[in-house]
């Protein structure tokens, strides 16, 4: 059984993204679980990851968008989406409430 940890800042320059790991990286599934919330008016971008690697997001709580292929694609309470992530994509919550996210990530 994995104990939860709290919520973290784990990105200096943007308090408005924190991040809960739900289950670490485990190198023998190469996948890796985290809870994910947006406060109002956050948008957090993030780089390619290694070619092969697979994000799964799952919205839990109100709405997101998501950056792909340079289009912002829109993830209502429990919908999801899955994309390559070796690619520049990102995260950003446009509406005036905390939403929260799973975000599973497989890599190759």
């Amino acid at each position: 059984m994995h104990a939860i940890s709290k919520f973290k800042q784990v990105h200096p320059h943007d308090n408005k993204i924190h991040i809960m790991t739900l289950f670490p990286y485990d190198q023998k599934l190469g996948f890796e679980v985290f809870i994910i919330k947006l406060l109002p008016g956050c948008e957090h971008l993030s780089p390619s990851h290694q070619s092969g690697v697979v994000e799964h997001v799952a919205v839990s709580c109100e709405e997101i968008e998501v950056l792909i292929n340079g289009t912002w694609q829109n993830l209502k309470e429990n919908e999801g989406l899955r994309f390559n992530a070796d690619q520049p994509h990102g995260y950003r919550n446009i509406t005036g409430k905390k939403a929260i996210f799973y975000d599973m990530i497989h890599y190759k």
